[in-house]
């Protein structure tokens, strides 16, 4: 087995993990909030860091405009410590699931039907979604597969989230997963616009952000992020 290949079943398996653990939390468990600051500490602190940098303004759950719905979900045996804030904005209805080392965006069928369309269409509304979601102000030394097409800037690059990879048509079917840069290794992104994951799962269109930054090696223990909460610090 080549490394490329070795990667790529490491990233599914981490990806496919993730995405089982949210699905294994139903909806009601999941506490409300009326107000974000009744969120644990460190991850509402979190939360506004990553949201603030990964999304635009006019969708950033943290919008109070927007007067999107928050939950928090406390770790089990099997199950992560998880945020999820439920919003409509931009024509889209959203879920967004946060873990300690991810955040989760799911398109609600309802506003984008995505196996409903036809090949190619299926496609270009991906891209549609990506350029409405994410913040194109992030600067990204993103090695492997340039941000657009040409040859690979000197320096950082500030642009859209690339998903698919320009020129690429996938298969977009239920369980499908493709990379925005499949030739990074997320364990040494540099920048959380380096590498996102995009794919269809329960009929809806998802994509996922890591959250990396140069700063930040590996990935934290996903069941201890409300830890201060569990301690009485916060």
């Amino acid at each position: 087995m080549s490394a490329q290949e070795h990667l790529r079943q490491d990233i599914g398996a981490r990806v496919a993990a993730w995405l089982s653990a949210v699905a294994r939390v139903p909806q009601d468990g999941f506490t409300p909030v009326e107000r974000f600051d009744d969120v644990p500490a460190q991850a509402r602190a979190d939360s506004f860091y990553w949201c603030d940098s990964i999304f635009r303004s006019e969708l950033n759950p943290h919008n109070e405009a927007l007067g999107a719905r928050h939950a928090f979900h406390a770790a089990t045996d099997d199950t992560p410590d998880l945020l999820r804030h439920e919003l409509a904005a931009g024509g889209l209805e959203l879920t967004v699931t946060e873990g300690r080392n991810f955040i989760l965006v799911q398109v609600e069928r309802s506003s984008l039907d995505i196996l409903s369309l036809c090949g190619p269409d299926r496609t270009s509304a991906v891209r549609r979604v990506a350029e409405a979601l994410f913040n194109t102000g992030v600067e990204s030394n993103t090695i492997g597969v340039p941000p657009a097409a040409g040859p690979p800037a000197a320096g950082p690059v500030a642009g859209p989230v690339r998903c698919p990879v320009p020129g690429e048509v996938p298969d977009l079917e239920e369980g499908t997963v493709f990379s925005s840069n499949p030739a990074v290794d997320p364990d040494l992104l540099a920048c959380w616009k380096d590498r996102t994951e995009c794919g269809v799962q329960g009929g809806r269109l998802y994509f996922l952000c890591y959250k990396k930054s140069s700063q930040r090696a590996g990935f934290a223990n996903a069941s201890q992020w409300f830890d201060d909460r569990r301690t009485g610090v916060g």
